[in-house]
């Protein structure tokens, strides 16, 4: 087997997966993240901030080095909705190259959905049906139905947890007119693939990226992360609805203290439960299941040979 490390630069934050992969199956896997907020103040300037662009440079040279250290023989670095989107990502681009000998993949929102899928049924037997997979980023989510045969549709909607705060939740407590007003949005954002998606035969819901698997660490009350308890957990419709009630009306400060929510999202796990709510309900979808494997996985499967 080939030592490999891929890493994924969200809008939200930066992720890595070390891992062992040969003959299409992996065998060591370990994953690392850093906060790093990409997306913050994009939607309303177009380009990535220089405190931006510093927090995510630095966050990549740890994780060359956590590469290097581990021995790597591949790095594989893909770049979503924040620098797809950003004026300046050239010049991002270039300072990354240049700092750590990396060449970034701008990926689209269609080539991150056919990765997400990828890496959830690398873990998912062939007899699991159509899968609709869920990953609401901090820019934008990806809805793909398919299953271990290929993809039967996919779409990239320009609606994710830091995209969404930042033009429509002004206060925490959150006020309920802003919560009506996000609502209404996205129903105008999801309307299409809504509308494809009701006609089609969904056997099961799963969600990747971090709104799922806060959810799934929330649920579990975990101090500290636990990939093998949040992989699988399912979240029910029920307990989603609570848990929006219970955390729209804390501060962000008081969120602080719910076991499981990491600090840094705060602010934005509120926007991720919406969108989420928004597409069961109107999916009538009554639960989803948490997935640890995503697109880092289907990077890795996608890109070695």
């Amino acid at each position: 087997m080939k030592k490999i490390a891929a890493i994924d630069i969200g809008t939200n934050s930066m992720r890595l997966l070390l891992c062992e992969y040969g003959k299409q199956r992996f065998g060591h896997k370990e994953k690392h993240l850093i906060v790093t907020r990409m997306g913050q103040g994009l939607s309303a300037s177009g380009v990535i901030s220089e405190d931006a662009l510093f927090r995510n440079l630095n966050a990549l040279k740890a994780f060359k080095e956590k590469a290097d250290q581990y021995g790597a023989q591949e790095i594989i670095a893909i770049a979503t909705s924040a620098v797809r989107d950003a004026e300046n990502r050239k010049e991002f681009l270039n300072e990354a190259r240049a700092q750590t000998g990396i060449d970034i993949k701008v990926i689209s929102g269609e080539v991150e959905a056919e990765l997400g899928i990828a890496g959830v049924v690398s873990d998912y037997d062939a007899d699991q049906g159509e899968l609709l997979v869920i990953d609401i980023g901090g820019g934008s989510t990806e809805l793909v139905l398919g299953d271990i045969s290929g993809i039967h549709y996919s779409k990239s909607v320009n609606a994710g947890t830091v995209r969404m705060t930042e033009r429509y939740i002004t206060v925490h407590p959150i006020a309920e007119n802003e919560i009506d007003y996000l609502n209404k949005n996205l129903k105008s954002l999801f309307e299409e693939s809504i509308s494809r998606l009701k006609n089609m035969n969904i056997q099961k819901a799963v969600a990747i990226g971090g709104t799922a698997t806060t959810i799934a660490a929330i649920y579990h009350s975990l101090c500290i992360y636990e990939p093998q308890k949040v992989h699988n957990t399912v979240i029910t419709f029920d307990y989603l609805q609570n848990l929006l009630e219970k955390l729209k009306n804390m501060s962000v400060e008081q969120r602080y203290h719910v076991k499981g929510l990491q600090k840094e999202r705060a602010d934005v796990i509120p926007a991720g439960i919406v969108i989420m709510l928004h597409i069961m309900k109107n999916l009538e979808l009554q639960s989803f299941a948490a997935s640890e494997n995503d697109n880092l996985e289907g990077a890795v499967i996608k890109f070695i040979s």
